[in-house]
């Protein structure tokens, strides 16, 4: 039996490429800084909440900040790089760095009902969506 592999999508591929060389721009024009990374995401929802999972390894909840803007969700976090100060690494394999993220939300979300929980390295955002009515409209 012999195992096949299948080649990335290019979809795929062209997405992380244009994801890099976005990246590339902004970092030589000092948008963002080379210690910061755009965290992972797993967006989901049911017919009540969207669900927002953010992986933000190594980060303390009191340096995460959320803010929405124009229904775009910005996720930044801030790392204490004096706490690494004064030790003298023998090996170092990771590094923990700052993270930075917007995503935009559907137009029935609920930007007051916004919450977040912090919990195993994972970022936890519970939006409640807005019920809709159907409305009848009597003609004339």
């Amino acid at each position: 039996m012999n195992i096949i592999k299948q080649p990335k999508m290019i979809a795929d591929i062209f997405q992380s490429n244009f994801n890099n060389m976005l990246q590339d721009i902004l970092i030589d024009q000092n948008i963002i800084e080379r210690d910061t990374l755009t965290p992972k995401v797993n967006i989901s929802g049911n017919e009540d909440n969207y669900q927002i999972n953010v992986i933000m390894p190594g980060i303390d909840k009191e340096n995460i900040t959320l803010s929405i803007d124009n229904d775009i969700l910005t996720i930044q976090s801030n790392y204490d790089k004096q706490k690494d100060k004064g030790q003298n690494a023998l090996r170092t394999e990771f590094m923990i760095k700052e993270y930075y993220r917007k995503i935009s939300l559907p137009k029935d979300a609920d930007h007051q009902t916004i919450s977040a929980n912090l919990k195993n390295g994972i970022l936890e955002i519970t939006i409640k969506k807005i019920k809709v009515k159907p409305k009848n409209i009597i003609v004339k």
